[in-house]
């Protein structure tokens, strides 16, 4: 038997777990109704499909510059600069595979073993895995539901200590959809600037917010630009989660860094994709929002499908989904790991546990499926006798 490295035994993501799970069922010919899947499920673009049919048919189809192709660079940094009031310039922006690959990429550059990182629950699923992967130490400010999923001053000075060097900061939120205001994240940044932490901003949720609700960047607050990197994507803002193009905005010494790991890993993302990327730059306050106002509508969905059967969840205010309490269910004897297990066996539904996000007793569900997946889901959740 092979003997792995240790830092090879790090946890898989559960999101993915499950969502392949639903697939296999599927293939099996079996119905789904999968709320765990995290993705806006709409029709691409005629604009993005355009753009990268033209690519390959002109022949740009070869290696591109490992910081992605220049036009894109300046294209993601007009479209941030426009939309979140940042100044970016193009040697400040690296082209990654994913926002996910320039978390990763961050993480490898700054992170040295032992460090401590703050990380917010509910935390996306992959952020603890990554840090401990270059020997980080994940230490989780544990939020609650009565003060909104919101992490304070007060709360993170509480998990700080000598060894904290940065702190992973996700808004809008996934699981729980809450949506940080401009003073709440100045006051953030003042702390952690005042303690030398390093900031890590995941943005890409950006363009999904609700309401009417303001979307305020991180890398909007010019006295905390050095201490501060944003992770921007295509996929939730444009419907691109297939074709992997993410953004990293940062100081240009952190660009370059993270453009050798880059360049010494995937070497970036595919050249075909990027030229999509552009197009839905050049094109974003149309894409993003025609995506905006179709999650909205499903969000609306998934919230009056459960008033219906006289249960009442918060309203997300941003991202693409609900965090939502067992209880909701009648559920109080059984794991959130042991529920969404038991309803993907039984009724074919797929939902993803909270304590993946490292809060026991809640599931997470996406409204970025199908409406008829949304209805017949929470339908079979509510009625499981």
């Amino acid at each position: 038997m092979m003997n792995f490295a240790q830092r090879a035994s790090i946890q898989e993501s559960d999101t993915l777990r499950i969502n392949a799970l639903a697939t296999a069922k599927r293939s099996r010919g079996e119905r789904v109704y999968n709320l765990s899947v995290g993705e806006p499920l709409v029709s691409l673009s005629a604009h993005i499909i355009e753009a990268a049919d033209a690519a390959m048919r002109r022949g740009d189809t070869r290696y591109p510059p490992v910081n992605g192709i220049p036009t894109l660079r300046e294209a993601a940094c007009v479209w941030m600069n426009s939309a979140y009031y940042t100044d970016y310039t193009s040697s400040q922006c690296l082209v990654t595979a994913g926002g996910k690959f320039a978390l990763f990429a961050l993480f490898g550059a700054l992170i040295n073993p032992w460090d401590e990182v703050l990380v917010i629950a509910p935390y996306w699923v992959s952020y603890p895995p990554m840090i401990s992967f270059f020997g980080g130490v994940p230490k989780v400010v544990q939020t609650q539901y009565e003060q909104q999923w919101k992490v304070s001053v007060a709360l993170l000075e509480a998990q700080r200590s000598e060894k904290t060097k940065m702190l992973v900061f996700n808004n809008a939120s996934n699981p729980t959809g809450v949506l940080y205001s401009r003073q709440e994240i100045q006051e953030i940044l003042a702390w952690a600037q005042a303690h030398d932490i390093f900031v890590v901003s995941d943005e890409v949720y950006s363009g999904l917010v609700y309401d009417g609700g303001e979307y305020v960047s991180c890398g909007s607050f010019p006295e905390h630009k050095e201490s501060v990197a944003v992770v921007q994507s295509v996929s939730k803002n444009f419907g691109m989660t297939g074709l992997r193009v993410g953004f990293l905005f940062a100081s240009e010494d952190i660009i370059r860094t993270c453009g050798t790991i880059q360049g010494q890993s995937t070497s970036g993302p595919s050249i075909v994709s990027q030229y999509a990327a552009l197009a839905a730059c050049e094109h974003a306050d149309e894409i993003s929002g025609y995506i905006r106002s179709e999650m909205h509508q499903r969000r609306d969905v998934l919230v009056s499908s459960f008033e219906k059967h006289d249960v009442v969840i918060p309203m997300p205010q941003s991202a693409l989904y609900a965090f939502v309490p067992l209880s909701s269910f009648g559920v109080a004897d059984m794991t959130s790991v042991g529920f969404c297990e038991k309803m993907l066996e039984e009724k074919g539904v797929a939902m993803v546990s909270g304590s993946a996000f490292g809060v026991e007793g809640y599931v997470r569900l996406s409204f970025g499926g199908t409406d008829a997946d949304l209805r017949g889901g929470i339908e079979l959740l509510c009625n499981r006798d």
